[in-house]
This record gives C-alpha cells, sequence and structure tokens, in this order.
C-alpha cells in the first residue's frame, strides 16, 4: 500500500474514536473507574495517616464483597425498568441514573467519617460505595454493548479500559495531591462531584435501541418495587455481613480466612433463601416473581454447570490474579512505611504507573493476537508473578524513588498485559445467549483475589515483614500458574476454551 494510502487509513482509525457513541463511553469508562480507589488505595492511605494499624487494613478490602456478588442482582438491572420517573429515560439510563446519584451520596458519606475512632461505621459506607459502584458497572457494561454497532465493539472496550484508568488517577493520584491542601472530607465530595460527569454522559446520551433481548422485554419483570426491595436487600446482606465479619476478626479467635468465607457465602446465599422463600405456585404476584427468577437467574448459571470442567475453570479464575492482588492491596501502605510522600506516591504509583499499565495493556493485546490466548496468559502470568520480587527488593533498598518508579514500571506493564490476556479469556467463556450475567459472574469471581482472599493481608505484612510478605506474594501466583498449565494440557484442541 502506498504511504498515502496508510495515511488516509490513519486517519479514518483516528475518526473512528471520535464517533460521539465511543466518546461517551469513554466518559462512562471514566465514571466507572472513579469509585474504586475512594475504597481500596486512597482509603488505605487516609487509614495509615490516621493510624489504623495494617491488620484492619488489610481487612477492608472485604469492603468490596460487593464486586464480588454483582452477577447476583444483575440480571434485576438487565431485565426490569428502572422504578418511578426514572423508567421515562428508559431501562439504561435509567438505571444509571439511579446508580450515580446513590454513588455520590454514598462517597460524600465516606468522606465525612472517621477510619480511626469508627472504623465500622467507615466499613459500612465504603460497602454502600462500593455496591453503588458495582451496580453502575453493571449498568455501564450492558449500555457500551447495547449503545455500539458490532465492528465497534473493540474500540468501545478500549475506550472504557482508558476511560477507566483515567478514573482511577483522578482518585488515585489526584485524591492524593489533593489531600496536600485540604481535609479528607474535602478530597471526597470533590470525587463525588466528578461522578456527573458520568451522569451529564447518560443525560446526553440517548437510550440503546437493544434491550436485555427479544424474550424479556421491561414489562415482562416483576414491579419495580419489589426489583428495588431486593437490590436494597442485597445491599444490606453485603453491608451486614461484611460489618458481621470484622466484629468477628477484631474481637474472637477465627482465622481470617475462615471469617471473610463465612461472610461472602453467607451474603451470596440471601438473595438464594429470598428465591426459596417465595411461592411456588404459578399464580400471584411472588408466584410469577419466583418463576421469573428462575428464568433470568437461573439459567445463565446452568448453562455453565453444563460444561465440562466449569468447576476447574471458576477455579482458575479465582486463582490467576491473586498473587498480583496480594501484592497490590498492600502496596500503599507499604509506600507510607518507606516514607514516600503522598506527592511522590500520586507521580509515580499513579500517574507514571498508569502510562506502564497502558502500554502493558497494548502489549497483552498483542500477545493475545500473536501467539493466542493461552500462551498469552502464561507469559503474562509469568511476568506478572516475578514483577513482585521487585517489592521485596524495595522493602530491602528502603525510600529510593528512582527504584520505586522501576518497581512500579515492571509491576504495572506485566498486570497491564496479564489484564488484557485475561479479559480476552473470560469474554470468550460467554455464551452469547446470557452474556451480561455470565460475564458478570466471571468479573465477580476475579475480584475475589483483591477482596477476600487477600484481607489478611495486614496481618501477614505485620507478622513476618515486608521482605518475607512480598516473596510470599510472589509465591501465591503459582498455584493459578500450575492451574493453567493443566487446563491447557487437559483440553489440548481447544486451549483453554469451554465451549458452551
Amino acid at each position: 500500500m502506498s504511504a498515502p494510502g496508510e495515511s488516509r487509513q490513519l486517519i479514518r482509525a483516528v475518526k473512528a474514536y471520535l464517533d460521539p457513541r465511543l466518546v461517551a463511553v469513554l466518559f462512562m469508562g471514566f465514571s466507572s473507574g472513579l469509585p474504586l480507589a475512594l475504597t481500596g488505595a486512597t482509603l488505605q492511605i487516609w487509614q495509615k495517616e490516621s493510624g489504623v494499624s495494617l491488620t484492619t487494613i488489610g481487612f477492608f478490602v472485604l469492603v468490596g464483597v460487593a464486586y464480588n456478588l454483582k452477577f447476583v442482582w444483575a440480571p434485576f438491572m438487565d431485565r426490569v425498568a428502572p422504578p418511578g420517573p426514572l423508567a421515562r429515560l428508559g431501562r439504561r439510563r435509567g438505571w444509571a441514573i439511579l446508580t450515580q446519584a446513590a454513588l455520590m451520596l454514598s462517597i460524600l458519606g465516606l468522606g465525612a467519617s472517621d477510619p480511626e475512632s469508627a472504623p465500622a461505621l467507615t466499613a459500612a459506607l465504603a460497602v454502600l460505595v462500593a455496591f453503588c459502584s458495582a451496580s453502575q458497572d453493571i449498568v455501564i457494561d450492558a449500555y457500551r454493548i447495547e449503545l455500539l454497532d458490532e465492528r465497534q465493539q473493540g474500540a468501545g472496550a478500549a475506550m472504557t479500559q482508558y476511560g477507566y484508568r483515567v478514573g482511577m488517577l483522578v482518585s488515585g493520584a489526584g485524591a492524593l495531591y489533593l489531600a496536600e491542601s485540604v481535609s479528607w472530607f474535602w478530597v471526597y465530595a470533590v470525587m463525588a462531584a466528578f461522578v456527573l460527569v458520568g451522569v451529564a454522559t447518560v443525560l446526553l446520551t440517548h437510550e440503546p435501541l437493544r434491550g436485555a433481548g427479544p424474550e424479556a422485554p421491561a414489562a415482562a419483570g416483576p414491579h419495580p418495587a419489589r426489583v428495588v426491595a431486593l437490590l436494597g436487600l442485597a445491599a444490606c446482606a453485603v453491608a451486614v455481613f461484611a460489618l458481621v465479619a470484622f466484629v468477628f476478626l477484631k474481637g474472637s479467635g477465627w482465622p481470617t480466612w475462615a471469617v471473610n468465607a463465612l461472610a461472602t457465602v453467607a451474603a451470596a446465599a440471601t438473595p438464594v433463601l429470598v428465591l426459596r422463600l417465595l411461592p411456588r405456585k404459578a399464580g400471584g404476584s411472588y408466584g410469577e416473581l419466583r418463576a421469573w427468577l428462575g428464568d433470568s437467574v437461573i439459567r445463565p448459571f446452568a448453562d455453565l454447570g453444563r460444561r465440562e470442567g466449569w468447576l476447574l475453570i471458576l477455579a482458575f479464575i479465582v486463582l490467576f490474579k491473586f498473587g498480583d492482588a496480594v501484592a497490590g492491596i498492600m502496596a500503599n501502605p507499604f509506600y507510607v512505611e518507606m516514607g514516600f510522600t503522598k506527592s511522590e506516591i500520586a507521580e509515580v504509583s499513579k500517574i507514571f504507573g498508569l502510562v506502564a499499565t497502558l502500554v502493558g495493556v497494548f502489549l497483552g493485546g498483542l500477545f493475545v493476537a500473536r501467539i493466542g490466548i493461552a500462551r498469552a496468559l502464561l507469559a503474562c502470568g509469568v511476568l506478572q508473578m516475578l514483577s513482585n520480587l521487585m517489592f521485596a527488593a524495595q522493602a530491602e533498598i528502603g525510600h529510593d524513588i528512582y527504584f520505586l518508579a522501576l518497581t512500579i514500571a515492571l509491576e504495572n506493564l506485566s498486570g497491564g498485559m496479564g489484564s488484557a490476556a485475561f479479559v480476552a479469556y473470560l469474554s470468550s467463556l460467554c455464551n452469547v445467549a446470557f452474556t451480561g450475567t455470565q460475564y458478570a459472574l466471571f468479573s465477580s469471581l476475579a475480584a475475589i483475589g483483591r477482596t477476600v482472599l487477600s484481607s489478611p493481608g495486614g496481618l501477614l505484612a505485620e507478622e513476618v515483614g515486608w521482605f518475607a510478605y512480598f516473596i510470599l506474594s510472589t509465591a501465591a501466583a503459582i498455584p493459578g500458574l500450575v492451574m493453567l498449565v493443566w487446563l491447557t494440557r487437559r483440553y489440548p484442541s481447544v486451549g483453554l476454551f469451554v465451549r458452551p
């Protein structure tokens, strides 16, 4: 092809990303990524500065259990119209505005709390932020898929990732810069105001023409008031069990992993219990609700259960990024203890780290295209594991800003590569008939590593010290890699794919 032809092709490719729908997806991705650090990295630094123990900080990752359980209420938001006047906006836009309004209020409440004197209240509000954030993710994922044409889905996924990372940068580095000048309440108030970016985007974008499927019109579901009641029950269950686990952890001799597992299983079981208590008869509003739940909620998961090796696949999803999560959940308290200032953390870990992550995502995509998903997962997984050793070296070297930059570069680069390959794998597992609910399940399982399984990280760091902790985080990546190799050999004809 001639040089002018290549130039015209490049110009067309760039113009494609300027499509108003893709720009809207970019800003929706920003709104989706914004809340994550406010209950994670940024909250950890606030806690560390307030004198909260590493054990408590580590346990606080459990507030993100909503990300593990969002598949439970995803079918409701996917197939039922929002309540009241919001229904006039459409199913996607109405739910988006409702979750964003709740997200703003919960972020303000979290900023007004005191993590040192009232850790239980801070935990409850953080759980609420995470629940609203996870609910917004459900809507935005469906919104993006339905808003874009099939040929735009690849570009839409890229725009979502870029917007998501920028949102995390604002609530990470931006929040830390702001915290140098104002109190933490005003930091969180400003972050709550940034949610308006997502609100404006939704209001300026039309409702997608494609719904959750021709077999599931909005009017076919139960009354919106009952759906809202079920969503409220899910939020209360997540909050109650997280707080009960917090009390157990502080006042009993139970192993941390057992407490976290109990809290997660109990929270997940609550909607199932509600389903069991509903009348079995076909007639009546609640009987109809039970039948609707069986069709909308049970079928997508029954489809997974009919696949060969499905339990092993789900276990691999949980374990693949576990070592990366163990290192990541205690990274910010580690930086503070090494003597790095908030500005240094923001500049190196957040801004420089974002660039490294985006480069890693690009390279991970190339790996998938060139060598396939299975090999890309293995190569990127090994790099993820080895990058944790840089944190162990940092623990020995101490406060060295240049070595920190090298540590962050390698960790974020390999993490981005692993994420790109992993997302491609999760997407390949979805049955097209149940994409939204099944992807919510897979992403929920993937989040278990950074929430439930990683929550004892603070206690472990206090017991063994930073050097040994990051060595152990490296070892935590080995089970996932071993399972990856076994699965590749077990299904040699299709790699890691388990066909629907």
